[in-house]
């Protein structure tokens, strides 16, 4: 660390006045609590032993960015876990998977962008896996509520993830599939919003779902109520034919030292409390993690790393420099950031 006594100085400056500020949350936030009956909203959990006897899916995607002198190289994976019923001596445990990589241009957005992009391939594979597999039920990582909810973007890459999401929700329900979101959002405050205006409350700005229920229910294994953030979801008519959804949800911490996963389904599901048996039985192969190990699988597996975004850069870098060499030095050299001595 460098300038210790600069350091030293603002440390010892500021540590009091942290601990004051934090103090004087702890009394609103206490304060707040009083008005909240925890047991009317935290349900404790019994030791289940569900069999699962049901074909499944579970979908995870990855992304990487590397970004040159005009433009960045995006690579985009998804991979679809699928798991057989207990007595299907067809198909073993396998993946579905897809992967992606091009060119992107540089703007205000770019990150979200190909966000979008990853998403609509998780949703192609989810809709891949139905289709040719027929789950019973299908796990996406993420809330279903926050990829309704995604901040339209003015750019080509919005209006296809609008459609593939719009699509994979009418299949599932066709299909009669069980869909849910698994998210373990730090910074969610549905939670907070629902409690806040049934309570007629207001939360320091601070304080999210996560730092509430802990305040609330400590190191315990429980799930809160079923409830509905308030805003729906609307397909665009212009996008696609109509349809109107909320997403109840029920937030579930299935061990003592796991963080709080936030689990939605849309309103049509008639079995979240079987949804969320199962999750508490996948979630015990990770032990104190507590997260459905399935789902986790998945995740590993189109995690996309950074070696592997450095040398395909690299790659087709290389191969532009060596085919046109005028436009390697016009958009496709390495910045100058990425040649900074260390």
């Amino acid at each position: 660390m460098r300038h210790y006594s600069l350091w030293l100085d603002k440390y010892d400056k500021r540590k009091g006045q942290i601990l004051s500020s934090l103090r004087e949350y702890k009394k609103q936030i206490e304060l707040i609590m009083e008005k909240i009956p925890s047991k009317e909203l935290i349900l404790p959990l019994k030791d289940s032993h569900k069999e699962l006897n049901s074909k499944m899916c579970f979908v995870d995607g990855g992304e990487g960015i590397r970004e040159l002198l005009g433009a960045s190289v995006y690579f985009i994976r998804a991979s679809g876990l699928i798991m057989s019923r207990l007595d299907d001596k067809e198909h073993n445990e396998f993946f579905v998977r897809d992967l992606d990589m091009n060119i992107i241009d540089h703007d205000e957005h770019t990150k979200e962008r190909v966000e979008l992009l990853r998403d609509a391939m998780e949703f192609d594979v989810a809709i891949s896996c139905i289709e040719g597999y027929k789950p019973d039920y299908l796990f996406l990582d993420g809330s279903l509520y926050v990829k309704a909810r995604k901040k339209p973007i003015e750019c080509e890459e919005y209006p296809i993830y609008r459609k593939k999401f719009v699509r994979l929700l009418k299949l599932c329900r066709k299909k009669s599939v069980h869909v849910l979101g698994v998210s373990e959002d730090s910074k969610s405050k549905l939670l907070a919003n629902y409690l806040a205006m049934k309570y007629n409350v207001k939360f320091p700005k601070f304080m999210t779902d996560s730092g509430i229920l802990r305040l609330l229910a400590q190191n315990t294994k429980f799930r809160t109520i079923e409830f509905t953030p308030q805003s729906q979801f609307e397909a665009d008519d212009k996008i696609s034919p109509t349809i109107v959804l909320s997403f109840p949800t029920v937030y579930l911490q299935p061990t003592e030292l796991s963080n709080p996963l936030r689990i939605d389904v849309p309103d049509w599901e008639s079995s979240f409390d079987e949804i969320i048996d199962i999750v508490i039985e996948l979630s015990k192969g990770s032990r104190h993690y507590g997260y459905p190990l399935p789902l986790y699988l998945a995740h590993l597996d189109a995690r996309i790393h950074e070696k592997q975004s450095e040398w395909s850069t690299a790659q087709i870098v290389h191969h532009i420099l060596k085919h046109d060499n005028e436009l390697y030095n016009a958009i496709m050299r390495g910045n100058r950031r990425s040649a900074r001595p260390v």
